[in-house]
C-alpha cells in the first residue's frame, strides 16, 4: 500500500472517530448530561459493561426546572424497548413521595428472549442503587450494567407515570 493510500486511510478514521464524538456530544448535551462526568462516562461505558450511569442531578449543574408536583402514592406502567429480537416489554412500578422516588420494582414476566432477560436481570440489579430517594423529574436512565435497551423501556414507562402522577 502506497504511503498516500495509508495517508488517506488515517485521515478518513480520524474523521470517523471525530463524527462519532462530535455526534456523542450532540446526544449528550440534548439529553442534558453537560458535566464532565457524563462525558467521561461515554467512554467508560463502551468499555466497562458493569457500570451505571444516570441522568440524575448530583447538585453541581442545574437541573432541568420543572415545576411539576406529584402526587405521593405507587404508580405502575408498561414500558417497551426494541430488541434485535423483536419489542420487549417491562412493567415498572414507582413509589413517589414528596416527588422522590421512595421505591422501584420492575415486572420483567413478559420478556420472551433470553438475551434481553439477561440484561433486565443485570438493569435490575443496579436500578436502585440509581432511582431510589431521586427526585422524578431527575432521572432519565441510561446503560446500567451493561443493559443499554431496557432503560429506554423503563423511562418511557416513567413518562407514563409521571403525566398519571402530577398533581
Amino acid at each position: 500500500m502506497s504511503q498516500q493510500n495509508k495517508t488517506k486511510i488515517i485521515g478518513l478514521i480520524v474523521v470517523v472517530l471525530l463524527s462519532t464524538a462530535a455526534t456523542a456530544g450532540v446526544v449528550l448535551v440534548k439529553n442534558g448530561h453537560t458535566d464532565d462526568s457524563s462525558l467521561s462516562n461515554v467512554s467508560s461505558n463502551t468499555a466497562a459493561s458493569s457500570s451505571i450511569t444516570a441522568s440524575t442531578n448530583n447538585g453541581t449543574t442545574p437541573a432541568a426546572t420543572s415545576t411539576a408536583t406529584y402526587k405521593d402514592g405507587t404508580y405502575s406502567a408498561q414500558g417497551n424497548f426494541d430488541t434485535p429480537d423483536g419489542t420487549e416489554q417491562i412493567g415498572v412500578t414507582v413509589k413517589l413521595s414528596g416527588n422522590n422516588i421512595a421505591s422501584v420494582s420492575i415486572d420483567d414476566s413478559s420478556i420472551y428472549s433470553g438475551t434481553s432477560f439477561a440484561y433486565t436481570e443485570r438493569f435490575i440489579n443496579g436500578l436502585n442503587s440509581v432511582v431510589v430517594g431521586k427526585n422524578i423529574d431527575t432521572v432519565n436512565i441510561g446503560r446500567i450494567s451493561g443493559a443499554s435497551l431496557t432503560p429506554i423501556g423503563f423511562n418511557a414507562a416513567l413518562d407514563t407515570i409521571k403525566n398519571e402522577a402530577k398533581a
